[in-house]
């Protein structure tokens, strides 16, 4: 009795041939090799998303400031790690052996290693700079007293 497709009556073998193995590995050693360093944490990535974390509780503590009509202070603590908005209940912590200098006015330093940032009613500020560290890099979070403005630069810069 002969099979439908087959000539000699034996069933063709199911599986896959070596190209079509080499194929397919050669597609995920690619994938593995273009996705890895994007999905593995780098010091550069976790620095820039800590300054950017950074910035943004800054730019909050200013809105708060202006939208209440009153004078707002971010606060940072060097040694512990953590930084948050005076009286606010979310404080953030740096990630592990991120390092954190700040730059602020005499007034504004409660300790060796605490002081703030203000930021006033009409959008001004003290001003100040936060310098984050990671291994070999830094970056810059800068505050402008004039206008409150906010931003992240390179360490070098």
């Amino acid at each position: 009795m002969l099979h439908a497709g087959t000539r000699s009556g034996k069933r063709p073998k199911a599986g896959f041939t070596l190209i079509e193995l080499m194929v397919v590995f050669t597609l995920l050693i690619t994938l593995s090799a273009v996705l890895a360093p994007l999905l593995l944490p780098s010091p550069g990535r976790t620095l820039q998303a800590t300054a950017g974390e950074m910035a943004t509780t800054l730019r909050e503590t200013r809105r708060q400031a202006q939208a209440g009509q009153v004078r707002k202070r971010f606060l940072i603590d060097t040694e512990s790690g953590r930084y948050g908005v005076e009286g606010g209940n979310s404080w953030r912590a740096l990630p592990r052996d991120m390092t954190a200098a700040l730059t602020t006015g005499e007034s504004l330093l409660t300790s060796d290693t605490r002081g703030g940032i203000d930021f006033f009613p009409d959008g001004t500020s003290s001003g100040g700079r936060v310098e984050l560290g990671l291994g070999e890099r830094s970056l810059k979070v800068d505050i402008e007293w004039l206008t409150g403005r906010i931003r992240v630069t390179d360490g070098e810069s």
